[in-house]
């Protein structure tokens, strides 16, 4: 007889495994093209269904909303750098704002794959804040 560590939530999906595989993985493509909407949306509406559910809808969502705010702070930083040199906030802003996207967009791609095999992705703490839980 084997238990889990209490550490590890319980990610059995409850219900129609199925449809809530699906919704788990269009949160995470979702947030690729609309950004927080989608994952909002499925959190709001699907996650009270499963904690497999819960889980990857919270985690397209912090990422999605972690990803618009350093690309918030990306603009501002241009802005304020654009007040004194239009060649230093281009030299700063335009690598950033698409090491950001790049860097969120990996790690949505990989929870999409996740939440579609019916397993957990972790994403380190340094891209996704915990926002939503």
């Amino acid at each position: 007889m084997t238990s889990k560590p209490a550490s590890q939530a319980d990610l059995t999906r409850v219900g129609n495994g199925d449809s809530d595989i699906v919704s788990a993985t269009f949160g995470y493509l979702g947030a690729i093209v609309l950004g927080p909407v989608i994952p909002l949306a499925v959190y709001l509406l699907r996650s009270r269904r499963s904690p497999f559910m819960r889980y990857h809808a919270a985690t397209a969502l912090n990422l999605s909303l972690t990803a618009a705010l350093y690309g918030l702070c990306c603009l501002i930083l241009g802005g304020l750098l654009l007040l004194d040199s239009v060649t230093a906030a281009l030299i700063v802003a335009i690598p950033v704002g698409p090491v950001i996207w790049v860097s969120a967009l990996r790690y949505l791609i990989k929870g999409a794959i996740a939440a579609n095999r019916g397993e957990r992705s972790d994403v380190p703490n340094w891209i996704c804040a915990h926002i939503v839980g």
